[in-house]
């Protein structure tokens, strides 16, 4: 099986912009002009999230720094992934449930270039934390460069080595974390694209 590779980002591509080994970008800015693209709603507590997500639509990212507006998103029916960057604060709870409500967990490599110091090394701690609580529940997950612009762009062999090495120093199953990564980007990819697409096992067939 062919795998079909998708990264997140911030910004609007352009056609000169390099994406090195990715089938599909898609942009969570909502200015952005492309036929596949998310829905970001950035909200700072409970109450704007339920307003921005009356107007929201389509392939829907929550962004936020509240852990209660993280949870409460994943209990949303319009919420498909909680976007990840340096300041998201998500749990136990939270990761458990995205997996019983089907919403994806984005982890991301673009975090890390804008810290330094001690505050990399918490969150090269806490994503360890988060990738194990992924692998335990199953919770869907995708890694991402989540680039806010062409700069934090990596190659998608970069991105996946560094997740690789980040999973094995922590002790995690990294061979097992990188098949579910591939096995996830081709069911995001087959959400976004394919048409007849609901869930897994679950298709619209011609009659």
């Amino acid at each position: 099986m062919k795998i079909v590779y998708v990264d997140f980002v911030r910004f609007t591509p352009t056609e000169t912009d390099l994406f090195e080994g990715y089938d599909l970008i898609v942009p969570f800015n909502n200015d952005a002009n492309s036929d596949i693209k998310g829905y970001l709603v950035k909200a700072s507590n409970t109450s704007e999230l339920q307003k921005k997500l009356k107007k929201a639509k389509g392939f829907v990212g929550v962004m936020s720094e509240d852990l209660k507006v993280n949870r409460e998103a994943v209990m949303r029916r319009k919420v498909c992934v909680i976007l990840d960057f340096e300041g998201r604060k998500i749990d136990y709870t939270t990761i458990k449930m995205a997996k019983d409500k089907d919403v994806i967990i984005e982890v991301s490599l673009s975090k890390f270039l804008r810290v330094k110091g001690l505050k990399r090394a918490k969150l090269l701690d806490e994503t360890r934390l988060l990738l194990k609580l992924l692998l335990k529940f199953k919770t869907p997950f995708i890694l991402t460069t989540g680039a806010e612009n062409q700069l934090e762009v990596r190659p998608r062999k970069q991105l996946y080595r560094f997740f690789y090495f980040l999973s094995k120093d922590g002790g995690i199953d990294c061979v097992e974390l990188i098949k579910l990564a591939k096995e996830n980007s081709n069911r995001i990819f087959r959400k976004l694209v394919d048409k007849k697409y609901i869930m897994d096992g679950i298709e619209i067939l011609d009659v």
